[in-house]
């Protein structure tokens, strides 16, 4: 331990500065763990313990029920939604995805910024990537309880299954709505 004398005459140089900045910045907010729901057909790293819940929605006139699996880190929640849907026709298919869509962006009474096609790995049983699935990627902006809100998400659907993957928070956070959207994959 250095005298009080010693500490008093400690001075902070740039690069001192700089280093515990550096160090500060990367500790770590999130404990990603990589979640498995073989049920719900998916695997996704999630940046907290999850919680899981059941709740019958309606789809744009699809009833079913979404299974949700999410954590919460601070103000930003990181959720999974998986449904089964009634068949596996490419037009049921379309309809439940605009319908998640839809109601994730009214959820925070924004609306879109952007939208891209991604592609999803889809895995075999045996864990390997066996090919992917076009899913679509957004970026809104709006508002929860009069505060700013931000959501990055994606909306994929295969089969006679659909998944919206989900980030809300106060603001854009782009590293971790990547390592999320990036971590989900489909698993048959």
């Amino acid at each position: 331990m250095f005298p009080l004398s010693a500490m008093h005459r400690y001075r902070a140089t740039p690069v001192t500065a700089a280093c515990v900045l550096a160090l500060t910045a990367c500790a770590p907010d999130h404990d990603w763990r990589e979640i498995r729901q073989p049920t719900e057909g998916y695997l996704v790293m999630l940046p907290a313990r999850p919680a899981s819940m059941s709740r019958a929605i309606d789809l744009d006139g699809l009833p079913v029920t979404m299974a949700m699996t999410g954590a919460r880190v601070g103000e930003q929640s990181f959720t999974v939604g998986a449904v089964v849907l009634p068949d596996g026709d490419a037009a049921t298919r379309t309809k439940a995805g605009a319908a998640m869509r839809t109601a994730m962006v009214r959820n925070i009474a924004g609306r879109e910024t952007a939208a891209i096609e991604v592609q999803v790995p889809v895995l075999a049983a045996a864990g390997r990537a066996a090919t992917t699935q076009s899913a679509l990627r957004i970026e809104a902006a709006g508002r929860v309880a009069d505060r700013p809100a931000h959501m990055s998400a994606q909306f994929v659907a295969r089969g006679n299954r659909a998944w919206q993957v989900v980030m809300i928070g106060p603001q854009a956070d782009p590293d971790s709505a990547q390592q999320f959207l990036d971590s989900f994959r489909v698993v048959e």
